[in-house]
Parts: structure tokens; sequence; C-alpha cells
């Protein structure tokens, strides 16, 4: 899963991880400089096809830094619902958000918890001519910087469910508290009071055949920004497996097999993303977070009284990891779409149910 670059985007990324850890910089410049590179999205039109690049990328980038992997994610999302649903309004932004100079923002969380009956969706869209306005607020989204591209779903006053996307600039952003590890990510809410969408910015009328069409690459590049998190506390743990921590020899080489387990299936099913089924994506999925959790969870107990401070890498991917269960899909929903039940759930190399 190698690409062009590699070593540095992971160089420079980490450069500036506890700088966007911390909100003094925000992802705007990784985004850019990835596109100046041609990193950022697919050249190819056909979706479900490989996606061995940009999951190698999210992965190398978090690696570095979660958190602008999470913005590189975003980014790289909005380009896949436009690669799947080429409407002109939404192909005449591509070459900009394949450079880096705009930022793409994906809202489509709302969506998952009203297809499973969790929740209704909280925009409402209103006939507007041949066009739409949309009211509501969106709770969270990430990379709200400048105008923008958002993608967001919204139900209709028919009952239906529409896709759309529109600018920041039309909107109100509304900034996020203090988070864990994502400060620099432009992340927070989105008002919408009326916000007009052209005909040709709907990119679907089906949101559940819009979400079944995209899910296979959302599920494969957030598996592998937990990949990327254990490809960075592994080796941190390791480092530090001396004295009394000789004991923590055979949990680092348990955790080493299951990530290199993990990494395998997400490598063989980027390259062939139409063959995966949806329980297999979330049982991937999972899996990776929990590799991801348990490697930082080493690395911090490795590192002793280092990794408390609040500056230190270890701390950082601390607070990373505590991102990945609430990502939608959550855990919970992960292990819905998975098939799992409380009583039959168990992680793999664990030793007690979950």
């Amino acid at each position: 899963m190698d690409h062009k670059g590699t070593s540095e985007v992971r160089r420079r990324i980490a450069a500036t991880a506890a700088a966007v850890d911390a909100g003094t910089r925000d992802t705007r410049a990784a985004l850019a400089w990835l596109g100046g590179q041609g990193l950022l999205g697919q050249a190819t039109a056909a979706p479900g096809g490989p996606l061995t690049g940009p999951v190698a990328l999210v992965r190398d980038v978090a690696a570095g830094s979660l958190a602008t992997a999470f913005s590189v994610w975003s980014q790289t999302m909005v380009l896949e619902y436009l690669r799947c649903c080429p409407t002109p309004a939404a192909t005449e932004l591509v070459p900009a958000l394949r450079a880096g100079e705009l930022a793409g923002a994906t809202a489509l969380a709302p969506a998952i918890a009203d297809l499973a009956g969790e929740r209704p969706l909280p925009v409402q869209a209103e006939r507007d001519g041949d066009g739409w306005r949309l009211t509501g607020r969106l709770t969270w989204a990430s990379n709200l910087f400048d105008d923008a591209v958002v993608v967001a779903p919204a139900r209709t006053t028919d009952g239906g469910r529409l896709v759309a996307l529109f600018r920041l600039g039309a909107a109100q952003p509304v900034p996020a508290p203090p988070l864990l590890a994502l400060n620099g990510t432009g992340t927070g809410a989105v008002e919408l009071r009326g916000v007009p969408v052209a005909a040709d910015a709907v990119l679907s009328t089906d949101l559940a055949g819009f979400l079944s069409l995209c899910m296979p690459a959302m599920l494969l590049l957030q598996t592998a920004l937990a990949v990327g998190l254990a490809d960075a506390a592994l080796p941190a743990a390791a480092g530090n497996l001396t004295g009394p921590n000789r004991t923590l020899v055979a949990d680092h080489q348990e955790l080493t097999e299951r990530h290199a387990e993990v990494a395998t299936r997400l490598g063989a099913l980027a390259a062939t993303p139409d063959a995966a089924t949806r329980a297999g994506l979330a049982q991937l999925r999972l899996d990776a977070m929990h590799v991801a959790a348990d490697a930082v969870r080493l690395e911090s107990t490795a590192a002793l009284g280092s990794g408390f401070r609040a500056d230190s890498p270890t701390s950082r991917r601390v607070r990373e990891a505590a991102f990945l269960p609430v990502q939608a899909p959550t855990e919970g929903q992960l292990r819905v779409q998975a098939g799992l039940t409380p009583t039959a759930y168990r992680q793999p190399g664990s030793r007690s149910s979950a």
C-alpha cells in the first residue's frame, strides 16, 4: 500500500501534529500541500473501483497525525461523493478540491442515524422553483474552512430524502468547544437558514442508495485512520520495552500480529472494494479500531511518566484514539452493521466480551 512520497508525507504531517492537536494551527496547509503533490482524490470516474491510493494516503497521514488524517478523510469523502454522483455543479468543484485549494466537509452522520431509525434528519429541504432551500442545524462537520463545500442530507416536506451540496459561505458555521485532538480540523456546527441549493447541486434523492454506494469508501478510509494510528503507536511502544517493561514484549508481539492481519485485510479490500460486504467492512473497522486502542494503551503503559506530558506524542495519540469509536458510523452502529449482539461480540485477540 505504498505510494510515491510516503515517508515525506508522514514526516511533514508529524512536524505539525502537536500544533494541530492544540489548535494553534489548522489543517488547511496540509490539504494544500497534499493537493499540490497530486495525492488527494482519484482521477478515475467509475465508482466501485480500487481505493488503494486514498487508503494508503489516509493511513500514512494518520501515522503522523490522526487529526490531519481526519481532515484528509473528509476531503477524500467529498471527492468520492462527487465522483459517484457527478452533477454539473459538483464536477466544476473537483479540480479545486483535488488541489486542496477548497475544503470539503462531509456531514453524512445524520443520514446514518436516520436510516437506522435512531433520529430524523435535522435539516429540512423546501422546494424553491427548480431547486431547494435548506433549513436546520448540522451539529457536527469538519473542514469548515473559508467557503468550504459541504455535503449533507435533508428531509423534504413530502417525506423524501436528498443529498445536497452547498457552500459554507451561504450558511453560518458555529465553532465547536475545545475538543480532544481535533482542534485544528475546522470542526463545528452549521446553521442553515434557507440556504439555496440549485437543482444540479442535488447529488441524489435516494439517501439509502447513495450511502450504499459510498459506504465502502467511508469504512475503508476510516479503517485506514485506525491502522495508521497503530503504525505510529507500536514502534513507539517497542522503544520502551526494557527493564520491567520486558514483561510487555508478548503483548507487543500479539498486537503486532493483529495489526498486520488487519492491515492485510484492509489492503485486499481497498484493491477490490466492490467485493466487500457491509458486515465485513463494519467488522474490519471494528477490528482496526480495537487494535489502535490497544496499541495506544500499550504505548502509554510503556512510556511511563513521560506519556503523561500533555505535549508528548504519546498523550496526543491517546486523545486521537478516543475519537475513533465516536466517528460515524459509531462503534454501536458498526456492531449493528456487523450483525453482532452484546452477548456474541468479542474483540479479536481479547479474552473477554466487549
